[in-house]
Protein backbone atom coordinates (compact mmCIF):
# COMPACT_ATOMS: atom_id res chain seq x y z
CA UNK A 1 0.00 0.00 0.00
CA UNK A 2 1.09 2.95 -1.22
CA UNK A 3 2.09 5.86 1.73
CA UNK A 4 2.19 8.69 -0.70
CA UNK A 5 0.06 11.42 0.83
CA UNK A 6 -1.04 15.43 -0.68
CA UNK A 7 -1.80 17.97 1.20
CA UNK A 8 -5.07 19.80 0.76
CA UNK A 9 -7.26 23.12 1.28
CA UNK A 10 -10.01 23.04 2.83
CA UNK A 11 -12.86 25.22 3.13
CA UNK A 12 -16.00 24.73 5.19
CA UNK A 13 -19.24 26.29 5.67
CA UNK A 14 -20.92 25.45 9.11
CA UNK A 15 -24.35 26.68 11.64
CA UNK A 16 -22.39 26.76 14.76
CA UNK A 17 -25.39 26.89 16.67
CA UNK A 18 -25.16 22.91 17.58
CA UNK A 19 -21.36 22.43 17.98
CA UNK A 20 -19.49 23.08 21.14
CA UNK A 21 -16.74 25.31 18.62
CA UNK A 22 -14.41 24.38 16.43
CA UNK A 23 -11.99 22.11 18.36
CA UNK A 24 -12.13 18.41 19.32
CA UNK A 25 -13.50 18.42 23.23
CA UNK A 26 -13.96 15.43 24.72
CA UNK A 27 -17.70 14.13 25.40
CA UNK A 28 -19.08 17.39 23.11
CA UNK A 29 -20.04 17.87 19.60
CA UNK A 30 -17.23 19.71 17.88
CA UNK A 31 -17.08 20.83 13.92
CA UNK A 32 -13.54 19.97 14.14
CA UNK A 33 -14.68 15.93 15.52
CA UNK A 34 -17.44 15.02 12.65
CA UNK A 35 -15.23 16.28 9.90
CA UNK A 36 -12.54 14.19 11.02
CA UNK A 37 -14.91 11.19 11.66
CA UNK A 38 -16.26 11.73 7.93
CA UNK A 39 -12.78 11.41 6.85
CA UNK A 40 -11.98 8.62 9.06
CA UNK A 41 -15.17 6.75 7.46
CA UNK A 42 -13.77 7.69 3.87
CA UNK A 43 -10.27 6.42 4.37
CA UNK A 44 -10.63 3.62 7.73
CA UNK A 45 -7.79 5.03 9.98
CA UNK A 46 -7.80 8.38 11.86
CA UNK A 47 -7.34 11.57 9.81
CA UNK A 48 -6.06 14.89 11.16
CA UNK A 49 -7.06 18.01 10.17
CA UNK A 50 -5.21 21.59 11.25
CA UNK A 51 -8.02 24.18 11.23
CA UNK A 52 -6.71 28.30 10.61
CA UNK A 53 -7.96 28.73 14.04
CA UNK A 54 -10.85 27.84 16.23
CA UNK A 55 -15.03 29.72 16.14
CA UNK A 56 -16.22 29.13 19.98
CA UNK A 57 -19.30 27.34 20.44
CA UNK A 58 -22.37 29.09 18.60
CA UNK A 59 -20.15 31.03 16.30
CA UNK A 60 -20.87 30.21 12.37
CA UNK A 61 -18.27 29.71 9.28
CA UNK A 62 -19.00 30.94 6.01
CA UNK A 63 -15.17 29.89 4.69
CA UNK A 64 -13.32 28.13 7.58
CA UNK A 65 -9.40 26.86 6.29
CA UNK A 66 -8.08 23.71 7.54
CA UNK A 67 -5.06 21.74 5.76
CA UNK A 68 -4.97 18.08 5.66
CA UNK A 69 -2.80 15.04 4.34
CA UNK A 70 -4.47 12.36 2.59
CA UNK A 71 -3.41 9.03 1.10
CA UNK A 72 -3.13 9.17 -2.89
CA UNK A 73 -6.49 7.00 -3.21
CA UNK A 74 -8.77 9.70 -4.45
CA UNK A 75 -9.01 12.70 -5.78
CA UNK A 76 -10.31 16.01 -4.93
CA UNK A 77 -14.07 15.36 -6.67
CA UNK A 78 -14.19 12.07 -5.13
CA UNK A 79 -13.43 13.32 -1.73
CA UNK A 80 -15.84 16.34 -1.73
CA UNK A 81 -18.73 14.48 -3.23
CA UNK A 82 -18.20 11.59 -0.26
CA UNK A 83 -17.92 14.43 2.33
CA UNK A 84 -21.18 15.49 1.27
CA UNK A 85 -23.15 12.17 2.14
CA UNK A 86 -20.95 11.78 5.46
CA UNK A 87 -21.04 15.01 7.47
CA UNK A 88 -24.11 15.57 8.80
CA UNK A 89 -26.61 19.00 7.39
CA UNK A 90 -24.84 21.40 9.62
CA UNK A 91 -21.81 21.32 7.94
CA UNK A 92 -20.13 21.34 4.43
CA UNK A 93 -16.89 21.04 2.69
CA UNK A 94 -17.13 23.32 0.33
CA UNK A 95 -13.73 23.71 -1.66
CA UNK A 96 -10.83 21.01 -1.51
CA UNK A 97 -7.26 22.02 -3.30
CA UNK A 98 -4.17 20.40 -3.10
CA UNK A 99 -1.16 22.90 -1.90
CA UNK A 100 2.18 22.74 -1.08
CA UNK A 101 3.40 20.17 1.62
CA UNK A 102 4.99 23.43 3.52
CA UNK A 103 1.26 25.30 3.39
CA UNK A 104 -0.10 25.83 6.73
CA UNK A 105 -3.59 26.67 7.35
CA UNK A 106 -3.44 28.85 10.54
CA UNK A 107 0.71 29.77 9.83
CA UNK A 108 0.13 31.27 6.42
CA UNK A 109 -2.70 33.50 7.00
CA UNK A 110 -2.31 37.09 6.15
CA UNK A 111 -5.61 38.04 7.76
CA UNK A 112 -9.20 37.17 8.65
CA UNK A 113 -12.64 38.25 8.40
CA UNK A 114 -15.49 38.41 10.44
CA UNK A 115 -18.92 39.54 10.02
CA UNK A 116 -21.23 40.22 12.69
CA UNK A 117 -24.78 40.18 11.92
CA UNK A 118 -27.63 42.20 14.10
CA UNK A 119 -31.19 42.65 13.31
CA UNK A 120 -33.26 45.83 15.15
CA UNK A 121 -36.75 43.33 15.00
CA UNK A 122 -37.43 39.96 15.71
CA UNK A 123 -37.13 37.83 12.96
CA UNK A 124 -37.60 34.17 13.64
CA UNK A 125 -35.80 32.94 10.70
CA UNK A 126 -32.95 34.33 11.63
CA UNK A 127 -32.84 33.85 15.04
CA UNK A 128 -29.87 31.47 15.21
CA UNK A 129 -27.62 33.41 13.06
CA UNK A 130 -28.26 37.09 13.65
CA UNK A 131 -28.50 38.69 17.17
CA UNK A 132 -32.02 40.37 17.80
CA UNK A 133 -30.95 44.16 19.49
CA UNK A 134 -34.11 45.70 20.94
CA UNK A 135 -32.54 48.74 21.42
CA UNK A 136 -32.43 51.67 19.11
CA UNK A 137 -29.09 51.81 17.52
CA UNK A 138 -27.57 55.27 16.32
CA UNK A 139 -25.88 54.46 12.85
CA UNK A 140 -23.37 57.64 13.17
CA UNK A 141 -22.16 56.56 16.39
CA UNK A 142 -21.64 52.75 15.25
CA UNK A 143 -19.22 53.88 12.35
CA UNK A 144 -17.44 56.40 14.56
CA UNK A 145 -16.70 53.52 16.46
CA UNK A 146 -15.71 51.33 13.82
CA UNK A 147 -13.49 54.11 12.83
CA UNK A 148 -11.21 54.04 15.84
CA UNK A 149 -10.96 50.56 15.59
CA UNK A 150 -8.95 50.41 12.66
CA UNK A 151 -5.37 50.53 13.40
CA UNK A 152 -2.65 48.42 15.50
CA UNK A 153 -4.28 48.45 19.10
CA UNK A 154 -4.43 46.46 22.22
CA UNK A 155 -6.98 44.02 22.73
CA UNK A 156 -6.13 42.64 26.25
CA UNK A 157 -9.63 44.81 27.29
CA UNK A 158 -11.83 42.90 24.57
CA UNK A 159 -10.97 39.30 25.20
CA UNK A 160 -10.16 36.27 27.41
CA UNK A 161 -6.65 36.41 27.70
CA UNK A 162 -4.36 34.11 25.67
CA UNK A 163 -3.14 30.59 27.53
CA UNK A 164 0.23 31.26 26.42
CA UNK A 165 1.95 33.89 28.47
CA UNK A 166 4.33 34.68 25.62
CA UNK A 167 0.96 35.26 23.10
CA UNK A 168 0.74 38.90 22.51
CA UNK A 169 -2.58 40.56 22.31
CA UNK A 170 -2.25 43.67 19.60
CA UNK A 171 -3.17 42.78 16.46
CA UNK A 172 -3.45 45.20 13.40
CA UNK A 173 -7.28 45.74 12.31
CA UNK A 174 -7.64 47.07 8.39
CA UNK A 175 -11.44 46.57 7.91
CA UNK A 176 -14.04 47.89 10.28
CA UNK A 177 -17.15 49.28 9.02
CA UNK A 178 -21.04 48.86 9.49
CA UNK A 179 -23.74 48.56 6.89
CA UNK A 180 -27.28 48.87 7.32
CA UNK A 181 -30.09 47.43 4.97
CA UNK A 182 -33.77 47.98 6.69
CA UNK A 183 -33.73 45.93 9.98
CA UNK A 184 -30.45 44.19 9.44
CA UNK A 185 -27.04 45.70 10.54
CA UNK A 186 -23.53 44.11 9.37
CA UNK A 187 -20.37 44.45 10.76
CA UNK A 188 -16.96 43.58 8.84
CA UNK A 189 -13.74 43.42 10.69
CA UNK A 190 -10.45 42.44 9.11
CA UNK A 191 -7.53 42.04 10.58
CA UNK A 192 -3.96 40.12 11.06
CA UNK A 193 -4.93 38.03 14.04
CA UNK A 194 -8.11 37.95 16.45
CA UNK A 195 -8.25 37.01 20.28
CA UNK A 196 -11.30 34.70 22.04
CA UNK A 197 -14.43 36.94 21.82
CA UNK A 198 -12.30 40.18 20.69
CA UNK A 199 -15.06 41.10 17.35
CA UNK A 200 -18.25 39.72 20.02
CA UNK A 201 -16.97 42.46 22.96
CA UNK A 202 -15.78 45.39 20.48
CA UNK A 203 -19.74 44.38 19.11
CA UNK A 204 -21.28 44.86 22.43
CA UNK A 205 -19.50 47.78 23.12
CA UNK A 206 -19.99 49.35 19.96
CA UNK A 207 -24.15 48.73 21.01
CA UNK A 208 -23.76 49.76 24.49
CA UNK A 209 -22.76 53.50 22.47
CA UNK A 210 -24.90 53.21 19.60
CA UNK A 211 -27.69 52.49 22.31
CA UNK A 212 -26.76 55.39 24.86
CA UNK A 213 -25.28 53.04 27.28
CA UNK A 214 -21.37 54.09 27.05
CA UNK A 215 -20.08 57.10 25.85
CA UNK A 216 -17.54 56.98 22.85
CA UNK A 217 -14.57 57.51 25.22
CA UNK A 218 -15.17 54.85 26.89
CA UNK A 219 -14.15 52.98 24.11
CA UNK A 220 -11.22 55.08 23.67
CA UNK A 221 -9.98 53.98 26.98
CA UNK A 222 -10.45 50.57 26.65
CA UNK A 223 -8.17 50.76 23.24
CA UNK A 224 -5.67 52.65 24.53
CA UNK A 225 -5.35 51.71 28.41
CA UNK A 226 -3.94 48.65 29.81
CA UNK A 227 -5.76 45.98 31.15
CA UNK A 228 -9.03 47.13 33.26
CA UNK A 229 -11.40 44.88 35.56
CA UNK A 230 -14.35 45.90 33.47
CA UNK A 231 -13.34 44.68 30.31
CA UNK A 232 -16.10 45.02 27.19
CA UNK A 233 -19.23 43.25 27.34
CA UNK A 234 -19.97 40.42 25.22
CA UNK A 235 -22.40 40.11 21.91
CA UNK A 236 -23.78 36.84 21.67
CA UNK A 237 -22.05 34.02 19.93
CA UNK A 238 -25.83 33.46 17.64
CA UNK A 239 -24.33 36.45 15.22
CA UNK A 240 -20.88 35.98 14.36
CA UNK A 241 -19.44 34.10 11.54
CA UNK A 242 -16.26 33.75 9.88
CA UNK A 243 -16.34 35.10 6.66
CA UNK A 244 -12.88 34.51 5.02
CA UNK A 245 -9.45 33.41 5.61
CA UNK A 246 -6.98 35.33 2.90
CA UNK A 247 -3.47 33.78 1.85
Amino acid sequence: MSTETTRYKLTFEYDGTDFSGWQIQPDVRTVEGVIEEAFATIYQFPIDIIGQGRTDAGVHAINQTAHVDLPEKFDPEKIIHAMRGLLPDDVSLKNIEPVSKEFHARFDALSREYLYKITTQPAPLIRNTAWYVHNKLDLKLLDQCARLILGEHDFINFCIPPDEEEMTTISTITKSEWHSDGNLLEYRIEGNRFLRHMVRRLVGLMTDIASGKQEVDHLKNLLSNSAQKQKAPSAPASGLHLSSVRY
